[in-house]
C-alpha cells in the first residue's frame, strides 16, 4: 500500500526531478534529457569520437566536424557549455554540448577528436574527468581568459 500511494505521488511534483519530459531511447535504455543544466557536475571517464562519425549530423543538427572542439552527453540540454578538466594532467577546456553520447559503459562524455588532442588523451582513448555546466556568461568569460593567456584550445572552443 505505501509503495502504490509513493507511486502515485511521483508523477505529481511530491518528488521533484529535473528530468524535461523529453527523452530517448539508444539500445533499449531510455535517457532523460535533463530540464536544466544549472549546477550540473560529474564526475568519469571521457572518450572521444572522430572518422566513422566525421561529416555526419549531430543530436543538433549540426556537422560533426572532429576537427573542431565539440561534445557529446547523454542528458544536458544540448548547447549546453561545460568545463572538462583531465584529472590526470590538470588540462582542461570549455565546450559546448551538441551530440549525444557515449553509448558506452562508465563513460560520461565523449569529445570530439581536436578537444581529445587538447586535452592530451588521443592515445590512452579515455581519461578521468569533472565536468561542470557553465552559463554563457561562464563560458564567455574562461574562453576570453584562455584567449589572452594564447590558450588555442580555448579559441577553437567558441567555433
Amino acid at each position: 500500500m505505501l509503495l502504490a500511494l509513493a507511486l502515485s505521488f511521483s508523477g505529481c511534483g511530491l518528488f521533484s526531478s529535473n528530468r524535461s519530459g523529453k527523452s530517448y531511447v539508444i539500445n533499449g535504455h531510455r535517457y532523460y534529457i535533463l530540464a536544466s543544466a544549472k549546477g550540473f557536475k560529474e564526475k568519469g571517464l571521457a572518450s572521444w569520437y572522430g572518422e566513422p562519425f566525421h561529416g555526419r549530423k549531430t543530436a543538433n543538427g549540426e556537422v560533426y566536424d572532429m576537427n573542431k572542439v565539440s561534445a557529446a552527453h547523454k542528458t544536458l540540454p544540448l548547447g549546453t557549455w561545460v568545463e572538462v578538466k583531465n584529472l590526470e594532467n590538470k588540462k582542461s577546456l570549455v565546450t559546448r554540448i551538441n551530440d549525444r553520447g557515449p553509448f558506452v559503459a562508465g563513460r560520461v562524455i565523449d569529445l570530439s577528436r581536436e578537444a581529445a588532442r587538447e586535452m592530451d588523451m588521443i592515445r590512452a582513448g579515455v581519461a578521468r574527468v569533472t565536468i561542470r555546466a557553465l552559463t554563457d556568461k561562464q563560458a564567455s568569460r574562461l574562453i576570453a581568459q584562455a584567449l589572452k593567456r594564447g590558450d588555442q584550445a580555448a579559441a577553437s572552443a567558441g567555433n
